[in-house]
């Protein structure tokens, strides 16, 4: 799966200063796609970087792209690396006492104070320097420093809004046109200090202003909203776009443009909140660029996600997104001037928000994002939720269960916790976003994945071996396990080779073990963690659900996940309206964990760890997806 360097350099979706920098897709045998690597020797990284264009459009104030880091606990070996290519020195800020940058971007070290330590490295290659801006969190081992809390902004915020709009001459850094276009800017007054900014594109159909409610809900929580029309890409209500091109023939290739328009709105936006006689002086926060976008829009954030490096941003948010990868002019052979879009996702922080009930985008167009994730990523299904009720006006398409205000309130309050914990390191709002925060929940399907150093995966059926996980034997008594993927045949996003494992019962109780070929010391980690999605209404609906702990000498412990006919648990109870279907988190502390009739299980040399369906209402012969087994 690794992707190799294109041909052209220089190409549009090639960062300015960082060509090589590039995602790697393989992780341990099979693992989950992660992590950041040099697809060509350095020497030649090198020189390609010191010719690869700065590009058309760079603010005066340039922070430099962002990197999140692994997170890290106390008294526990630490290492994670920075993109290959460049040579380091620290800038400003500071790592956590204990951790260490080298040149050639190694982080190591033992962490031995907590926190979120964020730090700007000076990186030079070729007689060319540039910033990079990391950021690493630190919590104590067993993490009791990790606040359970799940924070709530559905309310409007405590700041007054002010609106603007304006027209914007730019040139689009896709194809170098010079175009005109207008920008809506919702910002909170009397902050007192820069906002976070949060550029948005709209999808087709849609104009800039057709979101005004939902982004000024957004700003009255002190996040400045800049709206973009954006003629160019895709037709509007109110016009058509002017480049039939991208708009009709290659729908691929209004993202690749939204995203340009995006890139030097931003630099445009940046450059007048540095000027002291403009409007909009101070407004703006250029070390806290996020980017949100709608539908195509939403494939306009996956495009900019793969051009990170270029666009500055701290983090990206997709709402009822295309995946890019469902159009094959996006896949090698790349249809030029289309690029090609890597299967794994750069390592930067993103939320992703899909409509369960969503008319407009098939189902699974933006719902696998999350197995693509290599950098700290939220995925949400909004239940009842269709495509375009976070508009103002926009009539409801597909079986709509909640209410716009619903809907849009449900939105504005992922992004403004989502831009909140990164814009401001706000470290309490972890286990909402990638903890166990929403286990249960009738309201939302919440999955996530975060790159930890001690993340110990069990299985995640990418290694096309179904006798085996990465550290041992499956087996399984009254249950059929397939390893395959879940999602339908749409745009031939199946291609990706993202697959799961799916459990089907044969008896009333049915068992899957991941057993391990040596004994295991779970000592140092606090969860198991997972994800599950049923078939159809059924599944674990009318299930009881366990895990069993076993070690190499006999110990047993057990912890009851969830009972659908006693006390519910960390599993949704179906509610006849919702199917749950999604992919949802299961995170369970193994601490709370217990014996039963002898020894508990000794987690320094635990062995294996079994996954028990009870049926409690008669054989259904439904079936249960399982992805990214691990311990945390």
């Amino acid at each position: 799966m690794v992707h190799e360097l294109a041909s052209n350099p220089t190409r549009w979706l090639m960062p300015r200063w960082a060509t090589l920098l590039t995602p790697l897709t393989r992780g341990p045998r099979g693992s989950r796609i992660r992590g950041l690597v040099l697809l060509a020797p350095v020497f030649i990284g090198a020189l390609l970087l010191s010719f690869a264009p700065r590009g058309i459009a760079v603010p005066n104030n340039d922070p430099g792209p962002f990197v999140a880091l692994e997170v890290g606990h106390t008294g526990q070996s630490y290492r994670d690396s920075l993109p290959s290519g460049a040579l380091y020195t620290l800038q400003s800020g500071r790592l956590p006492s204990g951790l260490t940058v080298s040149s050639a971007g190694l982080v190591t070290g033992t962490p031995t104070e907590t926190g979120s330590f964020n730090a700007t490295l000076s990186a030079w290659t070729a007689n060319t320097t540039y910033p990079l801006r990391i950021e690493v969190t630190v919590y104590r081992a067993n993490e009791s420093d990790q606040s359970r809390t799940t924070p709530s902004f559905l309310t409007t915020g405590g700041y007054a809004v002010e609106t603007s709009s304006f027209v914007l001459d730019l040139t689009n850094t896709f194809d170098n046109r010079a175009i005109r276009t207008r920008v809506r800017i919702a910002r909170p007054t009397n902050l007192g200090r820069r906002a976070p900014l949060l550029l948005f594109h709209r999808g087709r159909g849609f104009d800039e202003d057709s979101y005004t409610r939902f982004h000024d809900l957004i700003a009255s929580h002190g996040i400045a909203v800049a709206s973009v029309e954006d003629a160019y890409s895709f037709a509007g209500s109110s016009f058509s776009a002017e480049n039939s091109f991208y708009d009709w023939n290659r729908a691929d290739l209004g993202m690749f443009s939204a995203s340009g328009v995006v890139e030097a709105m931003a630099d445009a936006l940046l450059d007048r909140s540095d000027d002291p006689s403009d409007v909009y002086f101070n407004a703006f926060d250029s070390e806290n660029l996020f980017m949100a976008g709608h539908s195509r829009g939403g494939g306009a954030v996956h495009t900019s996600h793969h051009r990170n490096f270029e666009l500055r941003l701290k983090g990206l948010i997709y709402l009822m997104a295309f995946d890019m990868r469902y159009f094959s002019e996006v896949r090698a052979p790349v249809s030029q001037p289309a690029t090609e879009i890597p299967t794994a996702q750069p390592r930067l922080p993103s939320l992703i928000i899909a409509a369960e009930n969503d008319g407009d985008l098939t189902y699974p167009i933006c719902d696998q994002l999350i197995d693509r994730a290599t950098g700290p990523t939220t995925q949400v299904t909004l239940y009842g939720g269709v495509h375009n009720l976070i508009s103002d006006s926009h009539a409801a398409e597909g079986n709509a269960k909640i209410t716009r205000q619903q809907e849009t309130t449900r939105v504005a309050d992922w992004i403004v916790c989502f831009v909140n914990r990164w814009a401001n390191s706000d470290t309490s709002l972890d286990w909402r976003l990638y903890g166990g925060g929403h286990q249960g929940s009738q309201t939302v399907g919440v999955t996530s994945w975060r790159p930890s150093n001690r993340s110990l995966l069990m299985e995640d059926a990418q290694d096309s071996d179904i006798d085996r996980n990465l550290r041992g034997r499956n087996l399984v008594a009254n249950l059929r396990r397939r390893e395959t993927s879940t999602y339908p045949v749409v745009g031939d996003l199946r291609t990706l080779g993202l697959k799961h494992v799916v459990l089907t019962p044969t008896s009333r109780v049915s068992v899957w073990r991941q057993a391990s070929d040596t004994a295991m010391d779970l000592s140092g980690h606090t969860r198991v963690v997972w994800r599950m999605s049923q078939d159809g209404s059924r599944g674990y609906s009318d299930s009881a659900v366990w895990l069993r702990l076993l070690d190499s000498v006999g110990g047993v412990s057990w912890y009851r996940v969830y009972d659908s006919s006693t006390t519910g648990g960390h599993l949704p109870t179906y509610d006849r309206l919702s199917p749950h279907d999604r992919f949802i988190d299961v995170s369970v502390d193994l601490k709370d964990f217990f014996g039963s009739g002898g020894p508990a299980a000794d987690l320094s040399r635990a062995q294996a760890i079994d996954l028990f369906l009870v049926d409690n209402g008669g054989l259904s012969g439904n079936s249960v997806a399982v992805d990214a087994f691990r311990f945390e």
